[in-house]
């Protein structure tokens, strides 16, 4: 879903079932916040009921800018 949702501007992937997503770093610096909405967003809709934490890497293309997203399972 996440793939779908980010298009062109940026490639997920699934190494060892951890979500990576990885766009250019322009986008990274300047939409971060938009980003973290539409990731959230797309979470809560496709598994509201979620058993364990997710967590999501966010990076550019070259590795300067990394961060994680850890959504929390559902109460």
């Amino acid at each position: 879903m996440l793939d779908i949702e980010f298009g062109e501007s940026g490639a997920v992937t699934c190494p060892d079932e951890k979500i990576t997503v990885v766009m250019s770093l322009n986008n990274c610096e300047r939409n971060f916040g938009n980003i973290l909405q539409q990731i959230h967003r797309v979470i809560d809709e496709c598994y509201p009921e979620r058993n364990e934490n997710v967590f999501i890497l966010i990076r550019d293309e070259s590795g300067a800018f990394q961060n994680v997203l850890k959504i929390w399972k559902s109460v």
